[in-house]
């Protein structure tokens, strides 16, 4: 007689996974839980592999997330330098940034770069989160200052303005914009139309 007992789930051999999809698994976690609610315990058991696996490659929680932030936002100054063209104008280089930085936090491990919290990262990981932004912010103030010499952008200033189209874009972490079914096109243009056009008569 065939045993009908259940079967416990089968471990992944330590050496069958990958970093790669570690940081799939996690952020998908963390975008879903929140990275204060989800525990190495629950990564562990997603993957289907002891905690002591999951030290194998990662020392703590923190690293992974930070990890998560790292390759999205290598990912973002590759990709960057393939889209950018300097023979445009400001506001044209302000959309390609924008959009590509959009592209990147509406996916599994890109979104970590918005939803992670400084507040609760060690001293070295504050650092290094916040070097990130720094020269994400940079990057679209000195277009958007472009834009204001060429004139094909008008601001009163750039610095402020720089930090609340970011808070705009950051905030789509949070919206659970697939389960809405959002496409991120009709967004970017909904944004663009708001930074650009803005929302108020003549």
């Amino acid at each position: 007689m065939a045993d009908s007992s259940p079967q416990a789930p089968k471990r992944k051999k330590r050496g069958t996974l990958t970093k790669g999809v570690i940081l799939q698994v996690s952020a998908k976690m963390f975008q879903e839980k929140g990275y204060d609610r989800t525990s190495l315990d629950d990564i562990a058991g997603a993957l289907s592999i002891t905690k002591p696996s999951l030290y194998y490659h990662f020392p703590n929680k923190e690293s992974i997330l930070l990890e998560c932030v790292t390759s999205a936002y290598l990912y973002f100054q590759e990709e960057i330098g393939k889209r950018d063209n300097i023979a445009l104008n400001g506001r044209q280089r302000m959309e390609i940034l924008l959009r590509l930085y959009l592209e990147v936090i509406t996916e599994d491990i890109g979104v970590s770069m918005v939803l992670a919290d400084d507040r609760v990262m060690s001293g070295v990981g504050q650092e290094k989160f916040h070097n990130f932004r720094r020269v994400l912010n940079a990057d679209l103030e000195d277009r958007m200052k472009l834009g204001l010499a060429d004139g094909s952008i008008s601001a009163s200033e750039t610095k402020i303005t720089t930090y609340a189209i970011f808070g705009m874009f950051n905030w789509v972490g949070h919206w659970h914009f697939r389960r809405h079914r959002i496409p991120v096109d009709e967004i970017f243009e909904r944004f663009k139309s708001v930074i650009f056009d803005g929302i108020g008569t003549n």
